[in-house]
């Protein structure tokens, strides 16, 4: 490979073409970019604020049998310095799962979850609880927001990474 005089950029050879084509084949074969990946980003990045923490996830490891909750559940933990969000999901049935859910600090914050089919949105009690009692199962992503009863005017306190219920 050379460098197109002047410019720094470099100048491919139609072997090098030949060459890159074959490599980029290669990536494309044995890893290649996942089907949804584009899906995931937009919906990562449609937050109207970037002024919010960002919520570390920790997924429970499988609770054992006999425990509450069935095969069909699991527990995620969410935190940062500000915030945790503890999560139990269970399935409802092949669409739908139940999320059970805490804040801690406890506090009257709107909950929002966004999927793929819009926004569900409930307020956590003085306990810190909150139900979203039928989500559709996909991608989604959870945001807390502070307890105002305008969600448009209430500031993102924390948003979670997108996860697949």
């Amino acid at each position: 490979m050379n460098t197109a005089e002047g410019s720094g950029a470099p100048y491919l050879t139609p072997e090098d073409e030949l060459l890159a084509g074959q490599i980029a084949d290669v990536y494309r074969i044995v890893d290649p970019v996942p089907a949804t990946l584009v899906e995931r980003l937009q919906f990562a990045l449609a937050l109207e604020s970037p002024d919010f923490a960002v919520l570390r996830p920790h997924e429970e490891p499988a609770l054992p049998a006999g425990v509450r909750g069935g095969e069909d559940s699991r527990t995620i933990t969410f935190d940062s310095e500000i915030l945790t969000i503890m999560i139990s999901v269970s399935a409802r049935d092949e669409h739908a799962v139940r999320v059970d859910g805490w804040l801690a600090p406890p506090g009257e914050h709107l909950v929002e979850l966004r999927t793929g089919c819009g926004a569900h949105v409930v307020r956590a009690d003085d306990q810190g609880r909150f139900v979203l009692d039928v989500v559709p199962r996909g991608l989604s992503q959870l945001v807390v927001r502070q307890g105002l009863d305008d969600p448009a005017r209430a500031t993102i306190l924390a948003v979670t990474p997108s996860l697949i219920l």
